[in-house]
């Protein structure tokens, strides 16, 4: 199921909560008690995912910050019911917000970087601040400046955590980034609605308990997404590793025989390349040499290669460059290129140089007949007729050849 489903589901879930309200007069409590249980399902499905997620950066920390935003409202809901006294609720449920949307934040920047940052937590300075202050002035007694301080916190976390899902798709493009940016943003929104509602209620464009009615069914949004992030991202990692060479982390035959068009178009050429006399490089340093060898092969060859071209190795000793809007002039210039490029690769094995050439077949879709197949089986046989010729140089595929 995709994110686009997995939203309009969220979009039916806030119209169908919209018409409960509006056909049922939630109290206050009851409105705390959902609060508090959005959050406490929230955590347990962030510490779930983090048990069966071999990477799971953030979880733990969005479950902390979770925790501690039920914690709030549990104290809330006892203020509401006069179990505990004012002065200790109001100023227990001000703690316990503050901390939970900083360590919100922190979480959802480890979970969308996939790295933890130690120097992230230095957020928790603001929260602490503002506790110190609210223990001094004891403005916490307060209800609309309580609430205005928290929600005004909650939305400039909330706003943070958006802006990092975003900046963080550019490097991992998964669809839900977006969505769980919206979800995210909304919330934020919500909460600076509030502070609104809070402090000048007459243009308020709608009331607090609304606010904190749609910001519930946003806090179980969140998880939700949150764990398609998670899949998704898990997803793309196995794709990766079913792509990837995993010696030298280029494209492997998989990857590369995708990529290819199904139907050649004009000009786009193919570079068949196979590292001379591998075979003695393995007998006389060693395999392990041999290992270093391809990698510093495959690295030189990605460095010197088109952006638009295609890089992979195909199995062994033998790689494959597929060249889009390339015509056989300009082919063979690369290919010649790149010939240059292997002769003068330094890789050491104990001391000594270790001699490196390359042969490269190059053929192009103006001699394939639109056909994938014939191309490399031109390429192929030029590559044989560089290797025949000497090795380490670039042969064009002609009839000669063929």
């Amino acid at each position: 199921m995709t994110a686009a489903y997995w939203c309009g589901v969220f979009i039916d879930f806030i119209a169908f909560g919209i018409m409960t309200l509006q056909s049922f007069q939630l109290d206050l409590a009851t409105v705390l008690l959902l609060h508090q249980c959005s959050f406490l399902v929230g955590a347990l499905c962030f510490l779930y995912t983090r048990w069966q997620s071999k990477r799971g950066e953030g979880l733990g920390t969005l479950a902390i910050g979770f925790l501690s935003l039920a914690m709030s409202s549990t104290l809330a809901g006892l203020g509401e019911r006069s179990v505990l006294s004012h002065e200790i609720w109001t100023f227990g449920t001000f703690v316990f917000g503050l901390i939970g949307y900083s360590v919100f934040w922190v979480g959802m920047r480890q979970l969308s970087s996939g790295r933890r940052r130690r120097i992230d937590w230095l957020v928790l300075v603001i929260p602490v601040v503002l506790i110190v202050v609210a223990f001094a002035t004891r403005f916490y007694l307060v209800d609309a400046v309580r609430g205005a301080v928290s929600n005004f916190i909650s939305f400039l976390s909330l706003a943070a955590a958006t802006a990092t899902v975003l900046h963080d798709r550019r490097p991992e493009r998964l669809p839900v980034r977006v969505v769980l940016s919206c979800v995210i943003a909304l919330s934020s929104l919500l909460a600076l609605l509030i502070v609104v509602a809070m402090l000048t209620p007459a243009i308020a464009p709608m009331t607090p308990r609304w606010a904190f009615f749609i910001r519930i069914i946003c806090h179980f949004a969140i998880a939700l997404f949150v764990i398609i992030l998670v899949k998704e991202r898990a997803e793309a990692a196995l794709r990766h590793a079913a792509d990837t060479d995993m010696l030298t982390g280029v494209g492997n035959r998989r990857w590369f025989t995708s990529r290819m068009p199904k139907v050649m178009r004009a000009d786009d050429a193919l570079l068949l390349m196979d590292l001379d006399l591998f075979k003695q490089v393995n007998d006389r340093f060693g395999h392990d040499t041999g290992d270093q060898v391809l990698v510093s092969f495959a690295d030189a060859i990605s460095r010197n290669l088109n952006a638009s071209g295609s890089f992979a190795r195909l199995g062994g000793e033998e790689f494959a460059a597929y060249l889009p809007k390339t015509n056989a002039l300009e082919a063979m210039k690369a290919a010649e290129r790149l010939v240059d490029v292997v002769g003068k690769l330094e890789v050491d094995s104990n001391g000594q140089r270790v001699p490196l050439t390359v042969s490269i077949g190059v053929a192009t879709s103006a001699d394939a007949g639109g056909s994938w197949s014939d191309l490399l089986k031109m390429a192929d046989a030029a590559l044989y007729a560089a290797k025949d010729s000497g090795r380490n140089r670039a042969v064009l595929y002609d009839k000669i050849a063929a």
